[in-house]
């Protein structure tokens, strides 16, 4: 390894980036084979929907317009300004990468209709490893074991809202009771969206008690079958009706979906941003979104996208 990459890494720092959807959310795959005229974004191998990187890059980055648009704010050249440090700059006199990495947001839990209870959460053991691994859960999951396909692991008994005797139902599908959620599971996923005040998003706080564990197999399925999908017609300017052959359907991720993104910090890159630290550039960051939901993907016009957002 070269000494400028042992020098990146020692100056590098990551956290977690929770995005919870308060609102449908459409990030379109720009193209389709099948029924759905306008798809999400899904992973090839899973199926399982995926915010890209780039999708969140560029949202954050919006933020910083003020700066960008201004020119010169503050005795600042364009190339020089905190957007340009912290998301990479093209100017030809100030050009470098920015000080800010997102991969792209995974799935944690998504929510479902159940016959009691209205809804729940799923995830997978697959999904959960993945998060442990990636440092978004805290929890040793050696004693989680993957269901059968008609089985499932959720919190039972008469305080649950989901219980049907032992059983539960999802969509049309029932999963008799496998056992227990693992133990500190269900708090260590409430304890995600937890603001400052020590309060958590009001219909998360909820998850232990609505979590089901299902098989990798059929979360999949259900992540690929239990989005909502939204029918649109064009309207004519000039009959203000319907345009005739112009409907279209639109796929969209369920509000109340959680997903994460891992947010490297690095040391400002070229000579202008030497002199920031991979702090400055949390700090920066962390301010900037700090007590404000984001929008996400399309349709921001028509309330979709807009996600709760915490750096952790």
């Amino acid at each position: 390894m070269s000494n400028d990459n042992k020098s990146e890494i020692k100056n590098q720092k990551s956290k977690i980036l929770y995005l919870f959807t308060r609102t449908p959310l459409h990030v379109g795959a720009g193209a389709s084979v099948g029924a759905i005229d306008q798809p999400i974004v899904r992973e090839r191998h899973t199926g399982f929907p995926i915010i890209p990187a780039s999708s969140l890059k560029g949202t954050f980055a919006d933020a910083w317009n003020d700066v960008l648009e201004s020119g010169d704010k503050g005795g600042r050249k364009r190339g020089k300004s905190d957007a340009a440090w912290l998301f990479g700059s093209d100017d030809a006199n100030h050009a470098c990468a920015g000080a800010l990495q997102f991969s792209e947001g995974k799935l944690l839990a998504f929510p479902i209709r159940s016959a009691k209870g209205s809804f729940a959460w799923i995830t997978c053991p697959l999904i959960l490893r993945r998060a442990v691994r990636d440092q978004a859960l805290r929890i040793k999951l050696d004693t989680l074991k993957t269901p059968d396909d008609d089985k499932a692991y959720y919190n039972g008994g008469n305080g649950s809202p989901l219980d049907l005797g032992g059983k539960v139902v999802l969509e049309e599908y029932t999963f008799n009771q496998a056992g227990p959620l693992l133990n500190g599971l269900g708090d260590a996923l409430a304890e995600l969206l937890k603001g400052a005040d020590g309060q958590s998003d009001p219909v998360w706080q909820e998850v232990a008690s609505r979590l089901v564990i299902l098989s990798d197999g059929m979360m999949s399925f259900f992540a690929q079958n239990a989005c909502e999908v939204a029918q649109h017609v064009r309207i004519s300017d000039e009959t203000g009706t319907a345009e005739g052959g112009a409907l279209f359907n639109q796929e969209n991720v369920p509000s109340e979906t959680l997903f994460y993104s891992v947010v490297h910090f690095f040391q400002g890159r070229g000579k202008d941003f030497s002199g920031k630290s991979a702090d400055d550039a949390e700090k920066a960051f962390e301010d900037k979104i700090s007590g404000k939901p984001f929008q996400f993907g399309g349709d921001a016009s028509t309330g979709l996208g807009y996600c709760t957002v915490k750096l952790c």
